[in-house]
């Protein structure tokens, strides 16, 4: 916890200085430092640009797992509502069920029994 603490709330890279700045920053200053004003901006609004598409199919993905689980939790209630109803039913009926069985089935299988 401290870890994940200490390393989101590190100061931002100040690029006029280099202060605060890890390999990453240093390497990814040097590789735009010939870019112009325009060709940064570019730049800039194309990362934003993925950012924010990816950002959008994650909450997409998100919502969607949200409706589904909703759904699947409403089915599994369902479900176990009528396992206890069939429970029910097979205690209440399931006696007589055999009874009847027996009774209707062939001669043979009753001089068997």
């Amino acid at each position: 916890m401290q870890k994940f603490i200490k390393k989101k709330a590190k100061k931002p890279c100040d690029p006029s200085t280099l202060e605060n700045c890890g390999k990453k920053d240093k390497a990814f200053l040097e590789e735009i430092k010939d870019f112009d004003e325009a060709k940064m901006n570019e730049a800039k609004e194309k990362i934003e640009s993925e950012i924010k598409d990816l950002s959008d199919q994650h909450k997409e993905a998100a919502d969607l797992f949200e409706k589904q689980k909703e759904e699947a939790m409403a089915t599994m209630k369902k479900s176990e509502d009528l396992k206890k109803q069939l429970s029910k039913l097979q205690n209440k009926l399931g006696y007589k069920l055999l009874i009847l069985k027996a009774k209707t089935a062939p001669s043979e299988a009753k001089s068997e029994l």
